[in-house]
């Protein structure tokens, strides 16, 4: 008895240090980019801080929409790679895909490059090139971080993300100083820092690959089943590509749409009040993601054992409700303190939409409730059906806020991000009861030589 009750104090007290550099990772994160915008607010007017929101869109588009969900592959399937013995294959699969896809959206920096220079795009040439390298190895970096994060290195994960957030600034602060005031010199701030970075990180990663117990392959045919685990992780991840498109139309369809109407300067005021309304939301929401998702995914392991799934499910139902406080906590405070808090976190060139701070806030919020909802699929290896509701979301986001901003300019924008956010967050809420509801939760994705049919319909 005394020897059960030394290993359940063990484990609390394990899951206690891994959940404070979780929080640290988040919050770090989040005031690095609440930092950011205060630094770099003082030093660019709208119109240049416009230009560099737009531009983060394409970052975002590459590091995030685009490497993001192989990362989830490879975050999936280190804990499955790690029971089958397929060590050498794992690192074998991940390298590959990484290389794969950096050079492929390098190779295409270029080619944008040279058509923008033949066709005259000088004010958006270099930028959207700065931006295409930054997205790829901004990218290529996160698909390092995903496999720390699967192996639950969370100092490794929280250092490298706090660390980025606030060097990003600061380094771009200094280029403003030294060069110009102008988008471009902070784009090429934000590459030196990553890629020092990812240059940094590359070595801790190699030696956590030799040191890992998993790196010992059991397979005597390593190349057969380096082609299988593959096939395996691309076939997880590719639902997450097109999930990934649409979510970044979701994302950044606000910024776009104000700029065909309305210009970057009004694009630079209005990122402030969006940034302020959504990074305490992905903080909190990419810190109970981070924290619960791999100790869900751990504990539901093949999906073969029912009461292991309802351990998995309650761990994410806690994950949801905490989320659902912390939203609304948030919002009461916007309601009563808005203006001091867009002047405190910018400046005053940038208060004329501080009105719109509560209600954005509400829109965003629903859209990362649907994000927090969604864990039920991933934990089901269902991700197929997540796609029809982001695809959905994503077009009436992106149709109601271009209409709107037309006619009703910012607070459009507003409106029409709060009705495609409550349509994401009621639909993914749907999927989630009843995936929990159903505890035997079919086997899709277990792949073996005598399951084929099972990963064809994944």
């Amino acid at each position: 008895m005394n020897f059960m009750g030394r290993n359940a104090l063990t484990g609390v007290l394990r899951f206690k240090n891994e959940a404070f550099w979780v929080f640290v990772g988040q919050l770090g994160t989040a005031l690095g980019v609440l930092f950011g915008v205060k630094v770099l607010t003082q030093v660019m007017g709208p119109f240049e801080f416009g230009r560099l929101m737009l531009a983060n869109t394409v970052v975002l588009l590459i590091g995030t929409n685009l490497f993001g969900p192989l990362g989830q592959g490879f975050m999936r399937f280190w804990s499955i790679s790690y029971g089958r013995g397929q060590g050498q294959e794992f690192a074998a699969a991940t390298n590959h895909y990484a290389k794969l896809l950096t050079w492929g959206v390098l190779g295409l920096s270029f080619v944008w490059l040279m058509v923008a220079t033949i066709m005259g795009w000088f004010e958006w040439s270099l930028l959207i090139w700065l931006s295409l390298v930054v997205g790829s190895f901004t990218g290529l970096f996160g698909l390092r971080l995903s496999v720390f994060l699967a192996a639950r290195k969370r100092r490794m994960v929280a250092l490298a993300n706090t660390g980025i957030a606030f060097l990003k600034p600061l380094v771009a602060v200094l280029f403003v100083m030294v060069l110009s005031s102008d988008a471009d010199r902070v784009m090429g701030a934000y590459l030196l820092v990553i890629l020092s970075a990812f240059l940094v990180l590359e070595h801790f990663y190699e030696d956590m690959m030799k040191a890992a117990p998993m790196h010992r392959s059991t397979t005597g045919n390593s190349g057969r089943e380096f082609g299988k685990l593959g096939r395996e992780i691309i076939e997880f991840s590719l639902p997450f590509w097109v999930w990934g498109v649409f979510g970044w139309i979701h994302q950044s369809c606000d910024r776009w749409s104000l700029q065909i109407f309305h210009g970057p300067d009004v694009v630079g005021s209005f990122s402030v009040i969006s940034i302020l309304a959504s990074y305490p939301l992905i903080f909190g929401a990419n810190f109970l993601s981070n924290l619960f998702l791999p100790v869900a995914y751990e504990r539901a392991g093949t999906l073969t054992s029912t009461p292991s799934i309802r351990s998995a499910n309650n761990i994410l139902y806690l994950m949801v409700g905490t989320y659902v406080v912390g939203a609304c906590i948030l919002i009461g405070v916007f309601l009563l303190f808005h203006k001091k808090v867009v002047s405190l976190m910018s400046s005053m060139g940038y208060v004329e939409y501080s009105y719109l701070l509560p209600g954005l806030s509400i829109a965003w919020g629903f859209f990362y409730l649907g994000q927090m909802f969604s864990g039920f699929g991933l934990l089901a290896n269902k991700p197929k059906k997540c796609i029809f509701p982001v695809v959905v979301s994503a077009v009436i986001a992106a149709t109601m806020t271009t209409y709107l901003s037309k006619h009703y300019g910012p607070l459009g924008v507003v409106w029409g991000l709060g009705i495609s956010g409550f349509v994401y967050a009621v639909w993914f809420m749907a999927i989630g009861f009843r995936l929990s509801s159903s505890v035997r939760l079919d086997v899709e994705f277990e792949v073996t030589d005598k399951d084929k049919n099972s990963v064809h319909e994944l």
